[in-house]
């Protein structure tokens, strides 16, 4: 039933996503972080729907840097690190989510933020322009004024605090960060945002909805002559080392596969597999992204006397990197793993005399499977604890992965060598992965949880996934003993909430350099109605 509500949603939903960043100008290395605010245009408030916000960062040949974030009732947080090749120029941010390709003639650079990048390692220009001012040009710029809005209250006696003075719940975001005098020509802000909003008139199924995560869709890649046997084919996409994170479809008519994922955390390895004896064969990822163009853009005021500026900014940057300063993030606790129940039955070989071949486990100690052989071929069939059972389980194959990743010839797992697993968990019930039951499943974990010596078949690929971003809270510095506190941002947190009347003390160190910072503050109320304040510190 939960597929069939966005879907009937995409009728008439109208979602558009206000991103706010930690600051405005970065250098080439930076990282830029992100609070994602999804709202639905028919009510103005926070959108339900959907859990993925994409993010592009353009220059007008298209995109430079991409990221995605993971959505809860219409907020998210999240970053990434701009490449160190970046070429030193203006850029827009633009943020969508699926449902933005169903409104007939949306225009993706609505709303669009604008990001200065310098980059000093390169001489390099994109294409939007640099304009080089002298010193006193440069000086007599004025930063553009951020407008306040909203209800809220900024207290900066020795700490900062943050006051809900309405009577309705506010979700905001909160940077403090130096201002060291590097000046964007453009600035965003919620009110804006709003002002030039629009809402759609016109809706034409293109994209679902990514309602519980991330739809991943995939492509089967092959001889024209192979692909037309492989309709209908079972397909698998699973993330090595993580058993929750298995997902199986089928091959449609047209070649295609679609995933429906509880969103993937972080850029890492996945595996894309064909349960199909055709050959050669393969699964391949369609791109999530609009991969849009800029427009527009204005070019880059910079002056000759911004050298040091921008030099310190860099150095601190490197440092950071150097440093590997992990300590400064918070990192929420993320979605565990739905597929095992606590009633699974886990198996530490090394509590076992230990056998040479995979087949005598099942024989000597582990009661919950049994090896099943019909001619050469051999499964595993697990004893199901289930109060009902389907009519003729026998009939159904038990799900058997190994380190995360699914294993389609039992055969295979069977010929493995045992001293490479550390351990066999079995769970003794029925389950059921994009629909399809499995009688029950038996998950082999490596020592090393990364499928050592396994030789996957043709029809598999493994491949680099952009996952959701992870949504990190910065405000420790970092404790490394003789490495200098050089952090530009001081503080940053993705998502505040604020009850009516609420305040709350938000607590950050100071760095080792003296300077100006700036606190802003962005985000809605409850209704849509806009809240930004912001407020210069000594």
């Amino acid at each position: 039933m939960l597929a069939a509500v966005p879907a009937a949603a995409q009728d008439h939903l109208s979602e558009r996503v206000y991103v706010s960043t930690d600051r405005d100008v970065y250098v080439a290395g930076d990282e830029v972080f992100l609070s994602a605010f999804c709202l639905d245009m028919a009510t103005g408030r926070l959108s339900g729907y959907s859990s993925v916000a994409y993010i592009e960062v353009i220059s007008p040949e298209g995109p430079v840097q991409t990221a995605k974030i993971a959505l809860s009732d219409g907020r998210g947080g999240g970053f990434f690190r701009l490449d160190n090749t970046i070429p030193t120029g203006q850029y827009k941010m633009v943020a969508y989510t699926a449902q933005c390709f169903n409104e007939d003639g949306y225009d993706f650079e609505e709303g669009a933020r604008v990001l200065s990048i310098i980059n000093p390692f390169t001489s390099a220009r994109s294409s939007a322009g640099v304009e080089v001012l002298s010193d006193e040009e440069y000086a007599a710029l004025a930063a553009p004024e951020r407008p306040s809005a909203g209800s809220l209250r900024l207290g900066t006696d020795g700490s900062l605090t943050v006051t809900n003075d309405s009577d309705r719940p506010v979700t905001l975001s909160v940077s403090v960060h130096h201002d060291d005098g590097l000046v964007s020509p453009s600035v965003s802000d919620p009110a804006s945002f709003l002002a030039g909003a629009t809402r759609g008139a016109s809706f034409t199924n293109r994209r679902t909805i990514d309602f519980e995560g991330e739809v991943i869709r995939t492509r089967a890649v092959g001889p024209d002559d192979v692909l037309e046997n492989v309709s209908g084919a079972s397909t698998y996409l699973s993330v090595p080392g993580r058993s929750y994170d298995f997902y199986v479809s089928r091959i449609d008519k047209d070649g295609l596969s679609t995933f429906f994922t509880h969103n993937l955390y972080g850029d890492r390895d996945i595996v894309l597999e064909i349960n199909s004896a055709v050959t050669p064969c393969h699964l391949e990822l369609i791109s999530p992204f609009a991969e849009v163009k800029a427009t527009g853009l204005p070019a880059l005021p910079l002056s000759p006397g911004l050298a040091e500026r921008i030099t310190s900014r860099s150095i601190a940057m490197q440092v950071h990197q150097a440093a590997k300063a992990d300590s400064l993030y918070e990192i929420p606790p993320l979605p565990g793993d739905f597929l095992f129940a606590a009633d699974s039955v886990e198996y530490i070989l090394d509590d076992y005399t230990r056998f040479p071949l995979m087949e005598e486990l099942f024989v000597e100690f582990i009661v919950g499977a049994r090896v099943d052989r019909s001619g050469k071929d051999r499964k595993l069939v697990v004893s199901l604890n289930d109060s009902f059972r389907p009519s003729n389980p026998s009939t159904m194959p038990s799900l058997v992965l190994l380190d995360g990743v699914p294993v389609t010839d039992q055969n295979d797992i069977l010929d493995y060598d045992p001293l490479l697993v550390e351990r066999i968990v079995i769970y003794p019930h029925t389950v059921y992965v994009g629909g399809w039951p499995y009688s029950g499943v038996v998950s082999f974990v490596t020592y090393k949880r990364n499928l050592p010596s396994f030789n996957f078949k043709e029809n598999a690929r493994i491949i680099d996934y952009q996952g959701v971003s992870y949504p990190v809270t910065v405000r420790r510095p970092d404790s490394e003993a003789g490495v200098p506190d050089l952090r530009r941002t001081l503080l940053w947190i993705p998502v505040l909430e604020l009850a009516p009347g609420e305040s709350k003390v938000l607590e950050y160190a100071a760095p080792s350099y003296d300077g100006s910072f700036e606190a802003v503050v962005e985000g809605f109320d409850s209704e849509g109605r806009p809240q930004s304040l912001h407020v210069l510190l000594d």
